[in-house]
Order: C-alpha cells, then sequence, then structure tokens
C-alpha cells in the first residue's frame, strides 16, 4: 500500500520532537548571544530581598541624604513643644496658685491705712456737765478743715474648719491636675511612638513598591524578548506592561502614604518643621512583664497609671468639699485689732486703737446648707465610681496590650515564613516561565504574592512595636 502522505509534511510522530527541538535551540541562542539573554533570562537575584531601609547604613555626613530622626528625638521634641503638654503643666500651676489662694483666709491679714479728708463742719461750742460747768469741744475754726489718718488694722482666723477644709480640698485638686499632667505626658509620647513606627512601616511599603516596580520591570523585558523570538504571544507584553503600570501606582501611593505619615509624626511632636527627613529603624527593647502573668501586671498599672492617681485625687478633693461644706453649720471666730493716728494737722495727731473678737455663725439659711451638702454628698459618690471604672479599664487595657503583643509576635514569625515562601514561589515561577513551562498568569500572581507578603511583614513589625508601646503605656510607664 502506497502511503498518501505528501511530499514535505512533518510526520506526527515527529512533530513533538520538533517542538522540543525548537525550543532548545532558542535556549542555545539565548546563551550564545549577550544582549538577547540579558533582556529574557531572570536576574540571578530574583525573587531575594535586597537590602532593605532598616539594613542599610546610615548616610555619611555630609551627603544630601535626608536626616535621620531617632525614636528618642522624636519623643524630645513632643515634650518641649507638644502644646496640650504645655497646656496641661499650665493647668496644673494654676491649681497651684488655687491652693494659695484658698489657705489665704487662714493666715494673718494686715493692711496699712493713709488718708486725707477735707470736710464742711459748723463751729460749736459749749456743753453742760452734771456740775455746772462748761467745755469746749475742738472743731474747724473754720467752716472747711482737713482731717488726716495713718494706721494700720489687723486680723487673724481663730476657728474657722469650713475654710480649712476648703484648702485641703484645693491641694487635692492640685494634685489631680498634676497627675493628669503626667497621663497628658504619657499619651503624647504614646502617640509619638505610634508615628514614628506607622512612619517606619511605610518607608519599608516604599522600599517594597520600588523593589515590585524593579521586578516588573524585569519581567516584561523577559516578556518582550521571548515574543520578540515568537515563543510567547503578544498579550503576554500587555499583561506584563500592565503590571508594570500597576506597579508605579502602587510606588507613588506608597510615596504619598509616607509623606503623609511623617507629617502626623510631625504633628505628634507638635514640631513645624517639613517632612525632609528619614525615620531611624529605632525599636523599643523587649519587655520583662510581655510574659508576666496578669496579677503582677494589674498590680503594677493600678500602682502606676496616673490617670488613676488623678481620678483618686479627684475623690479625696470631693470628700473635702463635703466636709467643708458640712462645716459651714459651725461658727467661725476671728481676732482683729487696728491703730491709728488722727489729727486736722499733720503735727497736731493723737492716738487711736482698737481690738476684738468677732464670732460668726449662719444660724438659719432657709436650707441653703443643707442642699449644698447633698450636692456634696452625691458629688463624692460621683467620684468615687469613677475611680472604680477606671479601675476596670485599666485592667482591660493591661490585659488587651498583653495578649496583643503576643499574638502579634507570633504573627511576625509567621509573617517571616511567608516572605521566604513567597520569594522561593516567585523564583520558581521565573525559571517555569523561562522555560515555557509557566504563564504570565502564574509568574504575575507570584509576583502578587511576594508583594503581599513583603508589606504583611511591614504591617506585621509594625504591629509588634506598637502592641509594645502600648503596653508600656497601659502598666504606667512612659519610658
Amino acid at each position: 500500500m502506497h502511503s498518501s502522505q505528501e511530499k514535505g509534511a512533518v510526520p506526527p510522530g515527529l512533530e513533538h520532537e520538533g517542538t522540543v527541538l525548537r525550543r532548545t535551540s532558542l535556549l542555545l541562542l539565548l546563551a550564545l548571544v549577550p544582549d538577547v539573554a540579558r533582556a529574557q533570562s531572570p536576574r540571578s537575584d530574583a525573587g531575594t530581598e535586597a537590602i532593605p531601609p532598616s539594613r542599610r547604613k546610615p548616610p555619611p555626613p555630609g551627603s544630601d541624604a535626608p536626616r535621620l530622626l531617632h525614636l528618642d528625638e522624636a519623643v524630645q521634641a513632643a515634650i518641649q513643644n507638644q502644646p496640650q503638654l504645655i497646656q496641661a503643666r499650665a493647668s496644673a500651676s494654676a491649681a497651684e496658685g488655687r491652693v494659695i489662694e484658698a489657705r489665704s483666709p487662714l493666715l494673718p491679714q494686715l493692711t496699712p491705712q493713709a488718708s486725707w479728708t477735707r470736710s464742711y463742719r459748723a463751729l460749736t461750742s459749749a456743753a453742760t456737765g452734771g456740775t455746772g460747768t462748761t467745755s469746749t469741744v475742738a472743731q474747724c475754726a473754720s467752716s472747711t478743715c482737713n482731717t488726716w489718718r495713718f494706721g494700720v488694722a489687723g486680723s487673724q482666723t481663730l476657728w474657722d474648719p469650713s475654710t480649712w477644709a476648703g484648702w485641703e480640698s484645693a491641694q487635692r485638686t492640685a494634685d489631680s491636675l498634676n497627675a493628669s499632667a503626667t497621663a497628658t505626658l504619657n499619651n503624647i509620647i504614646l502617640n509619638v511612638r505610634t508615628f514614628y513606627f506607622a512612619a517606619r512601616a511605610t518607608r519599608d511599603l516604599v522600599w517594597v513598591a520600588e523593589e515590585t516596580l524593579k521586578n516588573q520591570i524585569t519581567h516584561q523585558q523577559q516578556v518582550e524578548g521571548f515574543v520578540r523570538v515568537g515563543t510567547r504571544p503578544e498579550i503576554d507584553v500587555a499583561l506584563a506592561r500592565l503590571n508594570v503600570a500597576n506597579a508605579r501606582v502602587q510606588l507613588i501611593t506608597a510615596q504619598n502614604n509616607d509623606r503623609i505619615a511623617k507629617a502626623q509624626l510631625n504633628q505628634a511632636m507638635g514640631s513645624t518643621e517639613g517632612t525632609d527627613y528619614q525615620v531611624a529603624d529605632d525599636e523599643l527593647p523587649t519587655l520583662e512583664e510581655e510574659s508576666q502573668p496578669l496579677p503582677g501586671l494589674f498590680d503594677i498599672a493600678l500602682g502606676s497609671r496616673p490617670e488613676l492617681a488623678s481620678l483618686e485625687y479627684a475623690r479625696q478633693a470631693q470628700g473635702k468639699v463635703l466636709d467643708s461644706t458640712r462645716w459651714q453649720w459651725s461658727p467661725s471666730l476671728s481676732f482683729g485689732g487696728g491703730y491709728s493716728k488722727t489729727g486736722l494737722s499733720l503735727d497736731a495727731l493723737y492716738d487711736t486703737w482698737n481690738f476684738g473678737f468677732t464670732l460668726t455663725w449662719n444660724f438659719l439659711q432657709g436650707g441653703f446648707t443643707t442642699g449644698q451638702i447633698k450636692v456634696a454628698e452625691q458629688n463624692l459618690r460621683v467620684a468615687t465610681a469613677a475611680v472604680g471604672v477606671e479601675q476596670l479599664q485599666v485592667r482591660f487595657e493591661v490585659e488587651q496590650a498583653q495578649a496583643t503583643l503576643l499574638a502579634n509576635k507570633e504573627s511576625l514569625t509567621a509573617a517571616q515564613d511567608a516572605v521566604v515562601n513567597a520569594k522561593e514561589q516567585l523564583r520558581l515561577a521565573e525559571g517555569r516561565y523561562q522555560t515555557g513551562v509557566g504563564t504570565i498568569i502564574e509568574l504575575s500572581d507570584a509576583q502578587l504574592q511576594a508583594t503581599q507578603a513583603s508589606a504583611q511583614l511591614v504591617q506585621a513589625q509594625y504591629n509588634v512595636s506598637t502592641a509594645r508601646a502600648q503596653l508600656l503605656a497601659a502598666l504606667g510607664r512612659g519610658e
């Protein structure tokens, strides 16, 4: 039987062998032509981690690189410049002034006096006594005359328990505001640390976006080389260019987020300077309390949190207000006196003096004091309940901070493993695409996974840092 196969046709059994030969010839061509090989072969370090910002050396002095801002510098800048802290400290100082005001009525009072008066007086004389004698009272020699008086008056409170209790209440209020200023300081330090770590995270995300863009550009060059030699369809080039464009958008977004993060850090520091700096890789040290039992952490927090101290002082101040109100039913006793020299002319002054005791007792006021006492009692109950509420809040914050920190540390380990595996997946996908086994979609997915894993690692590092700062704040430690 004669074969019907036409001359020049490829036998069916040799079709696959021809495809393999063409692919082998292409690989040999790539190896022999350097320019083509550089355009199409994967990078030797593709999928491996370049030197991230956290591992780079600081710029040498005198270089054009932005200045490096350390965490301690940011905290100190906030302590010096943050208006919220200045406001809190000013309020505490004003409260100390009110303590002096409340104490002043209990201390001796001394008032020098001097006066000159010109007045009209009628001329009079005569008076009769029981013996029939006549006496003359000295008056002005004319219808108008001068009166001079120089003296001093003084007083001293001897018994006033209501004012005394009011002074003690003012002292407790000043202590409360001082503790509030300390709480404000701790909150400011926490905010600075949080925004500092956020700026560090956005900086690292910029680096991730830059590396992704570099990889996508390399992939585009590889795809274009394969398409030129006819081993890949043109749709691969379109997808590669789309990936490059998306990577550029992601880089622009990351750079904008980095600038905003540094602006927020400036706000937290109370700084009006620009954002032409770069945050360093400072980190809070590992805390001994991270793995301690919760009861011990509760004791530390309840004894150290300035918010609790502020509310406790406020409760004591309300107690003193109640005492002061109740003592209004008690009389008050004071001693006073004075001495003066008075006369119609400076060369004819005569001495006068006086002294005495004053007893004041608000005996009937129509129930006014009773109403004040009721108000003070309820205010004391409110202040006492506020302490209890804050104690519960402190316990929750401590437990939440420790649990969050422990969970974030485990997440960080998992994120590190994910980065290693994602980079290995990208390396394999690049190799498969080079040999013609993989597709452009597989390569794009691998690059996306690598980018997401790197961003996830940055987020995990940020979460650990902020959780550690939260634990410090929950324990009442601002250092």
